[in-house]
């Protein structure tokens, strides 16, 4: 019995030994470790509180902007083009396209333009870009010549770009404002008879169409 309890603390022996060489060699590297494990979750935390915090000061502020539109669209706008300039949120790209409406609102059309024009330029997602492409082109359908905007109308309907239903809507009213009322009708009834179009849209497509049942020669005068 005492060889064998000789043996055993022998053996312990051995794996402290084992185990404090195995300190020596990489224990410096994992309290490194440790420590930044540490920091990393701290920083997570602290990052996560400014997050929230700066998240729940933009919604402040847009709101104030909701609250003003009611009374000074003008100022609404300018609200939400300070957001716009500092948000690190989505909401700063919400409050760009509601400063361009707001503008419209106060009778600045021009500028409303331009801010959809800087948006469609510069916007870091592509999504954002087309649709600020696309509400800048609608903006100055009833103003600038129908040629000069089908081209890039064209470049938001292809098949694969995700508002290709509204641009090819906006073409048919290009084409409408053309005099050109056989490819208005080709587009519009394209779209009512394509199943992916909102069902929204083609319910107005399809009373569009029915404007058009007039006679090429009346729509046209």
């Amino acid at each position: 019995m005492k060889g064998d309890a000789f043996i055993r603390e022998v053996d312990e022996e051995l794996r402290h030994e084992r185990l404090l060489r195995l300190w020596k060699r990489f224990g410096p590297y994992l309290i490194a470790l440790a420590v930044l494990i540490v920091l990393g979750t701290a920083a997570k935390v602290g990052y996560d509180r400014w997050r929230d915090k700066r998240m729940a000061e933009e919604a402040d502020r847009f709101r104030a902007a909701e609250l003003a539109l009611a009374r000074d669209p003008e100022e609404a706008a300018e609200l939400w083009l300070e957001l716009a300039e500092e948000s690190e949120s989505g909401l700063g790209v919400l409050a760009r396209f509601r400063a361009a409406a707001a503008l419209r609102e106060a009778g600045r059309a021009e500028e409303a333009l331009e801010v959809l024009r800087r948006a469609a330029e510069t916007a870091e997602e592509e999504l954002v870009r087309e649709l600020a492409r696309l509400l800048w082109l609608q903006g100055r359908l009833d103003r600038d010549p129908p040629e000069e905007l089908v081209p890039e109308l064209e470049a938001l309907a292809g098949a694969d770009r995700p508002f290709r239903h509204a641009a090819r809507e906006m073409m048919a009213v290009a084409a409408l404002r053309a005099g050109d009322v056989a490819r208005a009708r080709e587009l519009l009834e394209e779209l009512a008879d394509d199943a992916t179009v909102p069902e929204s849209q083609r319910e107005r497509v399809r009373e569009l169409l029915e404007l058009l049942g007039g006679g090429d020669d009346e729509l046209a005068s």
